[in-house]
């Protein structure tokens, strides 16, 4: 499956499927091959059955407000452009409440496929 593109976005988001313990949700997520890690807000971990209060495994990242410590999850499994992962790294952070999209597409997910993005034909596609 691909995506069509516009020549008017000046972003790439996707919609991607998220299967927690206790539900799935739709995110709408900000391709971002600068991103080490699959990047959703705490909240949505949280209401997915994800434990982020006592996280296992931390993780520093740095933002434009400096360093700070993020919780880290596996998700169970994801899907975007009808491709599916399981066990998922992910890292719980929120964004910035102006952001117009609800997480990052990092490289935790996009390293595991050959990403075809095709700008002059308006394309991406995951094999």
């Amino acid at each position: 499956m691909a995506l069509r593109l516009r020549d008017t976005d000046t972003a790439i988001l996707l919609s991607v499927r998220i299967d927690g313990p206790v539900g799935s949700e739709r995110l709408s997520m900000l391709l971002d091959t600068g991103a080490t890690f699959v990047t959703l807000p705490t909240d949505i971990a949280e209401r997915l059955g994800y434990e982020t209060r006592n996280p296992t495994e931390t993780v520093v990242t740095t933002t434009a407000s400096g360093a700070v410590s993020a919780p880290m999850v596996r998700l169970i499994s994801m899907s975007a452009l009808g491709t599916e992962l399981r066990d998922v790294p992910a890292m719980c952070l929120d964004l910035p409440r102006q952001a117009h999209f609800q997480g990052l597409l990092g490289l935790s997910f996009l390293r595991n496929f050959d990403v075809d993005l095709h700008f002059k034909s308006g394309s991406i596609a995951f094999r």
